[in-house]
């Protein structure tokens, strides 16, 4: 068996690297033909936040000549269409011609927030419509989140949840370690107002802990328009001394990164499409790196944690400041719950486990 995962997006991104270029490897063990086709890594194409400036020309260029290649393809070579964007119409044109199967990978929410159906059924989001139309058109989606798994299935019952995962080889506890501080981290990319909100949020929870504690510090690490902004606000900020600003982390260096750190934090403050659709990739590394996590309740955290034991689940400030304090508190329930985390992401959550589930998936075919 052969398949193509086919993504827009370069290495550094977890679409790209995770539900592509990771998989794409544990399905090679499983005996499957896999391998990656990327926008980003074959053409240059520009990816993460630099993609808005790519102008719809040079977009169905692009297309023009990934469609060449993949009409070399043989007729039995299933296509994984990571996400749908404009890196879709090659693929699915070459599907059309040659008759491969398409499957569709969604790990996240690119599509209007807030859609208008008309007539009860037809979305005013061209994005959303033709996001419909592949899911029902292709052989099985693959769904990140308990979200858009049940977004996904009323289009195709052959909608399966496989979330993103983490490298446990890779991503592992350190040992030997002791810090008279507590370090919380929070990495990610902030492209949306949306973003720039939960870390004003995070900056509110940690001051108002710094103004007792003289012990805990903060690391952030991350790229976007919104972050840069929130950069400015931390160097004007009370406890600045104690806030570490880094720019984005390459994926290599990740490990070694949170190696630095006692807690992972994860704040999702709206009930947006977007937060609830998320495969929370950090929270995989937090918890694969023995790392306690303190992570707003709305979204895929909700299904992961188990509060108390591998983390802490919050709804609103009072309650994501409770849980950054119980764990300064307690260093103890820090190493537990972290090894806890760990423990959960080797039973459930390693690429090992989900790259066999993927591999029958697909062998089913």
């Amino acid at each position: 068996m052969k398949v193509v995962f086919i993504t827009r997006e370069g290495y550094e991104l977890s679409g790209a690297r995770v539900r592509c270029h990771n998989f794409a490897r544990e399905l090679r063990i499983h005996g499957i033909d896999a391998r990656v086709f990327s926008f980003a890594d074959q053409f240059g194409a520009l990816y993460g936040e630099k993609e808005f400036g790519m102008s719809l020309p040079y977009k169905v260029w692009l297309n023009i000549l990934a469609l060449k290649t993949f009409l070399k393809e043989d007729p039995g070579t299933v296509f994984i269409l990571q996400r749908f964007n404009y890196h879709a119409l090659a693929p699915l044109l070459a599907a059309g011609i040659k008759k491969n199967r398409v499957v569709f990978d969604c790990d996240d929410w690119n599509i209007r927030e807030n859609p208008v159906y008309h007539f009860g059924f037809y979305p005013s989001s061209k994005m959303e419509y033709l996001t419909r139309c592949v899911a029902g058109k292709s052989v099985l989606c693959l769904a990140a989140s308990h979200y858009l798994q049940e977004y996904l299935k009323p289009f195709n019952p052959r909608t399966a949840y496989v979330p993103t995962g983490v490298d446990t080889q890779k991503f592992c506890p350190c040992s030997g370690h002791q810090r008279d501080d507590v370090v919380f981290s929070w990495v990610g990319t902030a492209y949306h107002a949306d973003m720039g909100d939960n870390l004003d949020f995070l900056l509110a929870c940690f001051g108002s802990l710094a103004d007792r504690y003289a012990h805990i510090k903060l690391n952030l690490a991350g790229e976007g328009k919104y972050f840069e902004q929130f950069r400015v606000k931390v160097s004007q900020h009370r406890h600045a001394a104690r806030i570490k600003v880094d720019p984005w982390i390459t994926a290599d260096a990740m490990p070694g990164y949170l190696a630095g750190v006692d807690a992972g934090l994860l704040p999702l403050i709206q009930p947006t499409k977007f937060n609830l659709s998320k495969s929370p990739t950090k929270l995989f590394e937090y918890m694969a790196m023995g790392l306690p996590t303190v992570a707003s309740i709305t979204g895929e955290a909700g299904h992961i944690l188990q509060q108390g034991k591998t983390g802490l689940l919050a709804r609103d400030q009072p309650e994501f400041q409770a849980g950054m304090q119980l764990l300064i508190d307690n260093p103890a329930l820090r190493l537990t719950m972290g090894q806890c985390a760990r423990q959960t992401i080797e039973a459930a959550y390693s690429l090992k486990i989900l790259g066999g589930q993927l591999a029958g998936l697909l062998k089913d075919l």
